[in-house]
């Protein structure tokens, strides 16, 4: 690791890396620090990259790399695990563990969302074995395997300086009784941890290559990008907050971005979800079957389709102007608002709706057993879901948009909630495990269109906010603002009524 004859430099300048209240827009100057949420993991979030086919596993250790994150990083997120996927040795494990929105830390007072999630990788990590740390805003050139299994001369931390902290290696066993999950979960200061390490003689460095920050980034010899100025980071992850720059070094994040949307790259996939949506997907088959007798519903008024009445318009228009006569009903309930569909049996998945020019409409729901089958057709005119984003783990937003857009010919309708849900499952979770701000969810459609181009997308949000009187006016219903945004996979604009959004004519 130490023999190749290093050029880059680090800058230890003090204002170097800095955002500074000129970088930010007014809103980022009067609330610099969001709103937190307490966090709902128990655990990081594992993305596990197992051996690829054919080749003989590796009988070394598996690489473990733990990213620091949070939700408006999820295109950071994608674009760094898609860059391990290129440099990484194909016949080793490596296991990403992303860390956000994990339970008991105070969040209040950190910089990012993610600030101290570093210092409890060691309990994380079971107290054993090596850890990379990253911050989410970087991407590698080399195999992380070749700093995993580097010398680390007895140190329990290594970093490019010695206080440093957005890329380590740390030895977990090490570091056990000096970073505890519990200072990580109260303690907010840096120089805390780092003077932890620092007074038993187990902080080390490591080549600066491993840490290049923006402009110590040198060609052929970094072995990792990080993009460390906020208001020059290539993917824009607080457009509210900063006052964006450009970046001369973006073109090699967008480069990275462009393979993963070409290969339709999504850390999970529909042959490999999260394990969380394998237990909310039990848990939504058990009370399709028994209702929820604790809160006095019965198996028929549990998940109804009554969320599709307010959207029948919208959709219609939709289905007007594109001349659709088949439609999917992704996530559909028990699909009470249609009618049965003419020469169909009775109760079957195949409906009809008189606003929708009777097109067919098929109805799928994966936690419905009458409509959980395999789909009879490939594709559909038109693709609606209209109360199914907001109860997917985060994590699997992409494989199941993906699988909407998938199925779609002429367009896709989707509906996302960005409130918690009056719902609790019977696990004593919120039934919105996705609650996310309207700009994120029209990110997540514009990532999907981009990796699925050729359809027309419309996006409605509903939030539960203080109102303008022009605002009162778009209310649906009580208390909830609907807002449409609409794209094709260059990009996408917000409108203020569905009738208005342009679509690819019949």
């Amino acid at each position: 690791m130490h023999s190749q004859q290093i050029t880059a430099q680090v800058d230890t300048s003090k204002n170097a890396f800095k955002t500074l209240r000129r970088h930010r827009k007014l809103r980022g100057l009067l609330y610099p620090d969001r709103k937190r949420a307490p966090g709902h993991r128990k655990v990081p979030v594992l993305v596990r990259l197992d051996p690829l086919p054919g080749l003989t596993p590796s009988d070394k250790p598996p690489v473990r790399i733990f990213v620091g994150t949070e939700s408006p990083q999820y295109r950071a997120e994608r674009v760094l695990v898609w860059s391990i996927m290129q440099v990484r040795d194909p016949s080793r494990i490596y296991e990403i563990y992303l860390m956000k929105d994990l339970e008991g830390f105070n969040r209040s007072t950190w910089k990012t969302g993610f600030t101290n999630y570093r210092y409890a990788i060691p309990e994380l990590a079971g107290k054993r074995g090596r850890a990379i740390y990253n911050d989410a805003d970087q991407i590698y050139f080399t195999d992380p395997a070749k700093l995993f299994d580097s010398d680390m001369g007895g140190m329990g931390v290594l970093g490019i300086t010695e206080k440093e902290t957005s890329v380590m290696l740390l030895d977990c066993e090490k570091l056990a009784d000096i970073w505890t999950i519990e200072d990580a979960k109260e303690i907010h200061s840096h120089k805390y941890f780092r003077k932890k390490v620092h007074d038993v003689g187990l902080w080390g460095l490591m080549p600066p290559t491993w840490n290049s920050r923006d402009h110590e980034y040198v060609e052929g010899e970094s072995n990792l990008l990080h993009y460390t100025i906020l208001h020059t980071q290539p993917w824009r992850p607080y457009p509210k907050v900063l006052k964006y720059r450009p970046n001369k070094l973006a073109y090699l994040w967008e480069e990275l971005e462009r393979g993963a949307d070409q290969a339709r790259f999504t850390l999970f996939t529909e042959k490999n979800p999260s394990d969380r949506y394998l237990e909310l997907l039990d848990m939504y088959a058990h009370m399709h079957e028994v209702g929820r007798p604790d809160m006095g519903r019965s198996a028929e008024e549990t998940f109804s389709g009554i969320s599709l009445f307010e959207h029948i318009e919208p959709i219609a228009h939709l289905v007007r102007r594109t001349g659709a006569r088949s439609i999917l009903d992704f996530g559909s309930g028990k699909a009470k608002h249609y009618h049965d569909a003419p020469d169909y049996p009775a109760g079957s998945r195949f409906k009809t709706l008189p606003a929708w020019n009777n097109a067919l409409v098929t109805c799928y729901d994966p936690g419905y057993k009458p409509f959980s089958g395999e789909l009879e057709s490939s594709l559909y005119d038109g693709v609606i879901s209209t109360d199914v984003l907001e109860h997917i783990p985060e994590e699997d937003i992409g494989w199941v948009l993906d699988k909407l857009f998938r199925y779609a010919g002429k367009f896709v309708y989707v509906v996302a909630a960005c409130y918690p849900a009056k719902k609790i499952l019977p696990d004593g979770s919120n039934a919105h495990c996705t609650i996310q701000p309207p700009e994120w969810w029209q990110g997540q459609m514009e990532m999907a269109a981009r990796r699925n181009r050729g359809v027309t997308w419309v996006l409605c949000t509903q939030e539960k906010s203080a109102l303008s009187f022009k605002q009162r006016k778009r209310l649906k219903k009580k208390g909830i603002l609907s807002r449409y945004f609409s794209g094709d996979g260059d990009g996408s604009r917000e409108y203020w009524s569905p009738s208005k959004i342009p679509t690819r004519q019949a």
